[in-house]
């Protein structure tokens, strides 16, 4: 089991200005560009929109133009694309994986198509094209009706359902944001986050002896007292490891909740996991027992 490595923002003192003769300067380079076009999905570096998440929550809050239409319907919704950076920093190959309604769909993939360039994935010491995506929540007001995305896999299990802890009056009645001053954030940090997941991970039987592997991408909400509720697969690969992915984060203590303005706000976040087998996948039994 392993979780994909969360951004880590460098931040670089460069010093300017005229050095004295005979002083020998040392000049830091840039990373060569990698000769291949491959894309990663976990480089050693993610890339980063120029500025941090912060800079990117203010470009996406002053672009975000609410479609008109979408409004006077009270249409609401999570829009997430994934996209490559590639290595000049510049967003190409949009796919949607989450969709909400085609007005606001359109508007979600136009903010991206406007970005500045990022700054690109580094692996092995070079610049390297990568993947990765953005998610934006589009509310109108606390009155706006809920609407359940049409991609969204529903829990197949009861146990599953129990650990999603669905509840539609937050959202009915409590303002959801994505984008906030101060992210919600795991007590423990990313490292604790990653250790609490692969501990209580319990690979399904099925999914293991079928060889199913792959990253399955969730959606919580991180109420303003660090509770979470209303856990979704927002893009699965096998119902038994989505409804396991649900049942794990159900499993989370609270956070330390999001804050706007200096005031805690509910947030709804995003969550990749991994599910990697490493072993040989159990063979499926053919006979009974003697």
């Amino acid at each position: 089991m392993k979780l994909p490595k969360l951004p880590l923002l460098l931040l670089i003192a460069m010093l300017a200005g005229s050095f004295p003769i005979g002083l020998s300067v040392v000049m830091a380079q840039e990373p060569p560009l990698s000769s291949s076009d491959h894309v990663y999905e976990d480089p050693d570096y993610l890339p980063l929109y120029t500025g941090g998440t912060a800079e990117m929550h203010r470009f996406i809050s002053n672009t975000l133009s609410y479609p008109s239409d979408a409004a006077e319907r009270n249409i609401q919704g999570l829009v997430v694309y994934t996209f490559v950076v590639e290595k000049d920093g510049t967003l190409s190959n949009f796919n949607i994986i989450h969709r909400a309604d085609p007005l606001l769909d359109a508007e979600a993939l136009r903010i991206l198509q406007l970005m500045p360039p990022w700054r690109p994935a580094r692996h092995n010491g070079e610049i390297v094209r990568a993947e990765s995506y953005v998610p934006m929540y589009f509310r109108l007001n606390k009155q706006a009706r809920r609407r359940t995305p049409a991609t969204r896999r529903p829990s197949e299990t009861a146990t599953a359902r129990a650990y999603a802890k669905t509840d539609p009056e937050i959202i009915e009645q409590n303002e959801i944001l994505t984008i906030v001053d101060r992210m919600p954030a795991y007590v423990y940090g990313e490292e604790g986050l990653a250790e609490f997941i692969a501990h209580n991970i319990r690979y399904p039987k099925e999914a293991r002896q079928q060889g199913v592997e792959g990253r399955i991408l969730c959606s919580f909400i991180v109420s303003k007292d660090g509770t979470i509720s209303n856990i979704e697969v927002v893009e699965g690969i096998h119902p038994q490891l989505d409804n396991e992915a649900i049942r794990v984060l159900g499993l989370m203590p609270r956070w330390t909740p999001g804050e706007n303005g200096g005031e805690k706000v509910n947030v709804k976040c995003l969550l990749p996991i991994d599910f990697t087998i490493d072993e040989t996948p159990i063979p499926p039994m053919t006979g009974g027992l003697d």
